[in-house]
């Protein structure tokens, strides 16, 4: 396409701008009425109505993720470069790997996990309900996702922190650009994922990693580099959103003792709370995606070889989509929220998260009368790409 046959692309707004880190809400709202279709020399193109996110992710011949087929992935492997797999992918080798992950996240294995991720829930908690007050992520938010996914996986729960740690970093260094810890965090990680598979071909477990090594006797074979992407990917992808996600809940439900007691009373209902509070306080701030060929969204132009954000935090606020879009409504119908995902990279861990954020809430509710923020408790967030609270000082009345 000429140049002179674009629509100018005039800097429309700038994600690192103060306004828009201390309050990502309303800042992402405020631009999704401005110019729904917004571009910065930073962060290239981002889309903030719920119709054309909804729309990107329909259409991912156009709307690219990563590589397509399995020759890429061993040129990239050849080259250093490492795959998120199945995120990194688009079909048709998308379609591959995802087939073959499903099955471990079905609803019967994530039946059969419950016992032992709800018991996690429980050891954090007692402490944590027994000191009456305390600051919830630290104690509950922080570690339970991280620990119930090392179990799940076959890493040693104990390494949590270490593993929390690499994600946050690697999280800063892409926001950063900063290429030193990037490489270097891939570098620990890596080896640490390659002495976890070294261990399950020696001595296989009832985890995901001896489970995925199987596949290699059933005609699949994964290269090392294949499996270190897949661990990595769904340790560092499985559990920041969980967190960010339980954070967020427990905040609004100790701001809205009406809806804690409701909840308390009618545990049936705390699914549909969940969805809706992270509908209207999204932890998944933005997906990232490129394009393959020139489209039109929005009226502005998009080149082959552009980059675009989806940001779900303001297209599952959007008033077109959702009436009242900014009032937290648990009985909403339908609630087409985006908090898992939309298209074919929805979530692969969704049973998993859905487990983990209706059981952390069952028991928190189960096990109090009452909870609500400290006295004059500043909430403080995280930043881009995340959301949630980083703290959250509660006082506790148990059960």
């Amino acid at each position: 396409m000429a140049e002179d046959a674009k629509i100018p692309r005039e800097i429309d707004w700038d994600p690192r701008a103060s306004e828009v880190l201390e309050n990502q809400r309303s800042a992402y709202d405020a631009m999704r009425g401005r110019c729904p279709v917004a571009h910065s020399d930073y962060f290239g193109w981002s889309l903030f109505k719920y119709a054309d996110v909804v729309a990107v992710s329909a259409d991912p011949a156009t709307f690219r993720n990563g590589v397509s087929s399995i020759e890429e992935i061993v040129a990239a492997e050849h080259e250093g470069r490492e795959v998120g797999i199945p995120l990194g992918l688009d079909p048709p080798v998308h379609t591959t790997y995802r087939a073959m992950l499903n099955p471990y996240f079905s609803t019967a294995r994530m039946k059969a996990f419950e016992p032992t991720t709800r018991q996690i829930a429980i050891d954090l908690l007692q402490p944590f309900l027994a000191a009456g007050h305390g600051n919830a992520v630290e104690a509950y938010t922080d570690p339970y996702p991280v620990q119930s996914l090392c179990e799940l996986i076959g890493w040693e729960r104990n390494d949590w922190r270490q593993i929390k740690q690499w994600t946050t970093d690697s999280e800063r260094g892409v926001v950063r650009r900063d290429k030193e810890l990037l490489d270097r965090v891939e570098k620990e990680w890596n080896a640490y994922i390659v002495d976890v598979v070294r261990k399950r071909r020696a001595q296989p477990r009832e985890d995901i990693t001896s489970w995925m090594l199987e596949q290699e006797k059933e005609g699949r074979p994964l290269s090392d580099a294949t499996l270190t992407g897949i661990l990595r990917l769904l340790l560092e992808a499985g559990h920041g959103t969980t967190t960010a996600s339980l954070g967020i809940c427990l905040l609004n439900l100790a701001q809205d003792q009406e809806l804690q007691q409701r909840l308390r009373s009618d545990p049936t209902a705390i699914m549909r709370a969940i969805e809706e509070i992270l509908r209207v306080d999204g932890p998944l701030v933005a997906m990232r995606r490129r394009a393959a060929k020139d489209a039109e969204i929005g009226g502005r132009q998009i080149c082959a070889g552009d980059q675009l954000w989806l940001m779900y935090i303001a297209a599952d606020r959007d008033p077109d989509a959702f009436p009242n879009a900014d009032k937290l409504d648990i009985d909403r119908k339908p609630n087409r929220q985006l908090v898992w995902g939309t298209g074919i990279h929805t979530c692969l861990g969704i049973g998993l998260a859905k487990l983990e954020l209706r059981i952390a809430l069952e028991e928190m509710l189960a096990r109090t009368k009452n909870f609500y923020l400290e006295p004059g408790a500043q909430i403080r967030r995280f930043r881009f790409p995340g959301n949630g609270p980083r703290t959250l000082p509660l006082v506790i009345e148990a059960a």
